[in-house]
């Protein structure tokens, strides 16, 4: 199966059909902060951003799933980048922050569905707080998604130890497309994460299932490292391993682990990342 990348350099009108869908522009919280930013996506390329329940189900990829350009999204890294760049905006509980999307096409239409993650990294398939969406209609090929925030919100992800996720994703056959943003809770007390404090859970037979498919998508992700600049790494690596099929037993133990780690980090290293340098 070749990968997306050399797809889209020896086809370019693939690039119109994917280019955008449905990305998220930014994203207001409270009055006065700032915006918060699509994590990885770059809205000034051809990107869009991919969430697929079997792909995070069989461990490819995070709860954020993976963009075109870059793969798939380290939420915790990409988190940090944004706190240090000042793109994350700041909420409150039963707060609103309203979403602008751009559509492209008609695969970038709503009706869009958001959740959060209160551990801003812990949660897979499972696990996080749906969000009251009220979408307005485009105006000028852009969406506003206006998102009342839970009024028992308590945010303790990430480095501050108070901050969430928000994941936002339409029912397009082609995607789903959307994408996620990090938030800052101002109401609450930040937790303090530490490696001592940080909970996380796996039992020998998720271990030794996870091993088992590791063994199995090694070959394929050497392929694709030795074919790919630094740069490409991270696409090249998804592409292979969604062409593989993952082992009954590693679906299992996926499906055992997720949600039981705790707090940012847990679900930061899919499987090809232990491949990738």
């Amino acid at each position: 199966m070749p990968s997306l990348i050399r797809l889209l350099y020896i086809a370019p009108t693939i690039l119109s059909l994917v280019h955008g869908q449905g990305v998220i522009l930014k994203a207001q919280g409270s009055k006065g902060s700032p915006a918060s930013l699509g994590l990885q996506v770059q809205t000034t390329q051809s990107d869009a951003n991919i969430i697929r329940t079997s792909e995070i189900s069989t461990n490819v990829v995070n709860e954020c799933g993976r963009t075109l350009l870059g793969g798939n999204i380290d939420i915790g890294e990409n988190t940090e980048t944004q706190l240090a760049n000042k793109t994350v905006t700041s909420v409150t509980k039963g707060g609103n922050v309203d979403v602008t999307i751009q559509q492209v096409n008609a695969d970038g239409a709503g009706p869009y569905t958001c959740d959060l993650d209160q551990t801003s990294n812990a949660d897979g398939t499972t696990g996080q707080t749906p969000l009251k969406v009220t979408e307005k209609d485009s105006n000028g090929g852009n969406i506003t998604l206006s998102l009342t925030m839970p009024t028992d919100m308590a945010c303790i992800g990430a480095s501050t130890g108070n901050i969430c996720t928000v994941r936002c994703f339409n029912k397009a056959a082609a995607g789903p497309f959307g994408g996620c943003f990090a938030v800052q809770q101002t109401d609450v007390t930040a937790s303090k994460n530490t490696p001592g404090t940080i909970a996380t859970a796996q039992t020998l037979e998720g271990v030794m299932a996870q091993v088992q498919q590791n063994n199995q998508d090694l070959p394929a992700a050497i392929k694709a490292n030795s074919e790919a600049t630094l740069d490409q790494q991270g696409v090249f690596a998804v592409d292979a391993l969604l062409s593989s099929t993952p082992v009954a037993a590693a679906a299992k133990a996926t499906s055992t682990a997720t949600g039981k780690g705790k707090k940012n980090g847990k679900n930061n290293q899919k499987r090809y990342k232990m491949f990738v340098s």
